[in-house]
């Protein structure tokens, strides 16, 4: 019976059992990898093939199989790994309700595989896969004992700068389907703008490199500016594009990401509950390999890549921050095909969910000696469009708040630019010599907040002063239900202020050899004594 002449699958578990015979027929042979995915659909629901490329593809919905006949007709089983072919080529199989007849296209990956791709998998897929046996034939063994014995005569390369080999390339058929245009036609028409979701700084539909020290901020900075986004205010000098935010932190836990955040929702006169539009991956403990080596040393996209790629597209968001390089790279980052296949599967994730993507690294310690911020193999620099450099000033005299954002490549602007932010009450603030606007706002806000809950406490007798302890005023401040959720710091800070400008005084109370200092504000001295 030929395939045309198969049976129609009724039943949705019909199509499940039809596919997962065909997944692990395919990876019993061990020419490639295979899994089963579901396709997006269509306004009416039905399965849009067109748009099976494995960015838009979810994962099942149970392993057991598909809820109902509306998720099965979306089900196919995604090939990828597949021998002789480039990583990013993948196929999918499915089988056509109506007819019966089995489909597979490619998806993914230069066109020059198409044909051997198809014929393996055709192949595998009619062909009984081969008896594995346990026992290595000699063969094996001694190939085995072979590339033993080179591994460790091979001498180790200092870097990995040294030019490979130049080897002829290989013709390559004409391709309709090469993206050919002609200039001319452009003639008349508006020139597209350049989009940019940090202007000058983060260009969107690319991935920027943020590197920097460890323990120099490079992570606040990144977390601001998407706090910033989220919430749709200026920060730092910078206007990030408005909308949803996906930020993937494997450095630091939950509750760390939950301070940091309260400080900068707070300078920007906002609340946690405006950041709806953010959401936040703490994977401190976790495995947050993104992708890693398969046995031909290529990258591979893990099985959280997959995950977070789903959730991507059902966010959609407008940028997506991945902190740090160290924790998402599994490959080795002085290897430069290693490094610039792991970019390029980030920027297939910018291109197709037109958003901005950042990447945190740190830097080597040549990079940081040179001043370069450079790390391991220069295809960190090389694939990238944009790349900004975080430093504090050194020395013995140095100020430990003053940074300098710094732009060390930049394909759609100048390089060399530099922004010089100062590290304040836990965010980062522009440092240009005026107080920025928004600066201004909170302090006022810290300020009558202070002098409310010292009013407040006056009338109830309940002691503060200027000195640390147990009335210290703002550590008592900061834990009242009236003080909007500002730090103990900010109202410090809030406190010097109004001393300075005399709003409110310290006063001494008691007997002369026991005498008690108490805050209170100008405006309520009924004749007592200054200090």
């Amino acid at each position: 019976m030929t395939a045309a002449q198969q049976p129609k699958l009724a039943e949705h578990d019909e199509i499940a059992q039809r596919l997962y015979e065909i997944c692990d027929q395919i990876i019993d042979w061990g020419h490639a990898s295979a899994n089963i995915a579901v396709v997006p659909a269509k306004d009416d629901g039905s399965p849009d093939h067109g748009k099976a490329h494995p960015v838009n593809m979810s994962s099942p919905s149970s392993d057991s199989g598909p809820v109902d006949m509306a998720e099965a007709l979306r089900w196919v089983v995604l090939i990828d790994d597949i021998d002789a072919c480039e990583p990013q080529t993948s196929l999918i199989f499915w089988v056509n309700h109506e007819t019966g007849n089995p489909t597979l296209e490619q998806v993914s990956g230069p066109a020059d595989d198409a044909d051997i791709a198809m014929r393996i998998i055709a192949r595998d897929i009619g062909a009984a896969p081969p008896v594995q046996d346990n026992e290595p034939s000699a063969l094996l063994k001694s190939m085995d004992e072979f590339l033993a014995r080179r591994d460790r005569e091979k001498p180790i390369a200092a870097n990995d700068n040294k030019p490979a080999p130049q080897q002829a390339p290989a013709a390559k058929p004409a391709d309709a389907t090469l993206p050919v245009i002609c200039p001319a036609e452009w003639h008349g028409k508006p020139v597209p703008a350049r989009e940019w979701y940090a202007e000058d700084l983060i260009p969107n539909r690319q991935v920027t490199i943020v590197s920097g020290d460890g323990g120099v901020g490079k992570s606040l900075l990144t977390l601001q500016v998407a706090a910033a986004g989220a919430l749709g205010v200026e920060t730092m000098g910078m206007r990030p594009s408005t909308g949803r935010v996906v930020y993937l932190g494997a450095e630091d836990e939950a509750d760390e990401f939950h301070r940091r955040l309260d400080d900068i929702v707070t300078a920007h006169g906002k609340e946690l509950r405006d950041l709806s539009d953010f959401r936040l991956l703490p994977m401190a403990d976790l495995d947050a390999l993104l992708a890693r080596p398969d046995m031909r040393m290529n990258m591979q996209p893990t099985e959280l890549f997959a995950k977070l790629v789903d959730l991507l597209c059902g966010f959609q968001p407008k940028l997506l921050v991945l902190d740090t390089a160290a924790d998402l790279f599994g490959g080795d980052e002085i290897k430069r095909n290693q490094v610039r296949q792991f970019i390029g599967l980030l920027r297939k994730v910018a291109i197709s969910l037109d958003c901005a993507v950042v990447l945190l690294t740190h830097p080597s310690v040549a990079g940081m000696q040179s001043g370069t911020g450079s790390s391991g193999s220069t295809a960190w620099n090389n694939s990238v469009r944009s790349r900004l450099y975080l430093t504090r000033p050194e020395g013995k005299d140095a100020d430990p708040d003053l940074r300098f954002l710094t732009t060390k490549k930049a394909n759609y602007g100048a390089v060399g630019g530099e922004i010089k932010l100062r590290w304040k009450a836990g965010v980062f603030v522009l440092d240009d010599g005026k107080p920025a606007a928004g600066s201004i706002l909170v302090a006022a806000h810290a300020e009558r907040v202070f002098r409310d809950l010292l009013s407040l406490f006056n009338r109830t007798g309940q002691n503060v002063s200027d000195v640390t302890g147990t009335s210290y005023a703002p550590a008592k401040m900061a834990g009242h239900p009236e003080a909007d959720g500002l730090s103990k710091k900010v109202l410090a800070a809030a406190m010097q202020r109004l001393l300075d400008r005399g709003e409110i005084k310290i006063i001494k109370e008691g007997p002369a050899s026991r005498q008690r200092k108490r805050l209170i504000l100008a405006a309520e001295d009924y004749g007592a004594k200054d200090e």
